[in-house]
């Protein structure tokens, strides 16, 4: 693997910052939704989310112009949205970067990176892969970070417009 993909894959910084470095100029982020519903027994399972309970769900793309580079889904279970958690509620076009790398920062307790053809519904629903590059197998980030009032889960997916694929042609 080339180092600087390497380097951006496990940088266990922001993101969004790290994106402002390679772009030359401040990441376009989009909210495409955010609310409350139930997720899988997987991400349940990690989270410690009790059955029929439900979660912030929050999904953002990032893009630079009219190229999405990134996907990502934020899981946060309604006991953690307290304290300094308690913002991200209200993040509208806000990276997560600013509360889970601010003044209180939160601990990344775990980090998986992965190669996967396993895209999330989300990603296909809004049609930030074009059909013809579907059968790609893309980077996967997945952390969970740790507040005072509880765990949150962050699922980066590199979308193929981003320059981290160039390397790999």
């Amino acid at each position: 693997m080339d180092s600087q993909i390497f380097a951006l894959l496990s940088d266990r910084g922001s993101l969004t910052e790290r994106f402002r470095q390679l772009m030359g100029v401040k990441p376009r982020l989009t909210r495409l939704r955010q609310e409350r519903e139930f997720v899988s027994l997987q991400e349940r399972d990690l989270l410690g989310i009790e059955p029929r309970q439900m979660a912030l769900i929050r999904e953002i793309k990032m893009a630079k112009g009219e190229q999405d580079w990134l996907f990502a889904r934020t899981i946060v279970p309604l006991a953690t949205l307290n304290g300094s958690a308690r913002r991200i509620g209200c993040l509208n076009e806000t990276p997560i970067g600013k509360i889970l790398f601010g003044r209180q920062p939160a601990k990344r307790r775990a980090m998986q990176v992965n190669l996967t053809l396993n895209y999330p519904q989300s990603v296909i629903d809004y049609d930030l892969i074009p059909a013809e590059k579907r059968d790609l197998k893309l980077w996967l980030r997945r952390s969970i970070f740790e507040f005072e009032a509880g765990p949150l889960m962050v699922s980066e997916l590199f979308l193929p417009d981003c320059p981290i694929y160039e390397t790999q042609e």
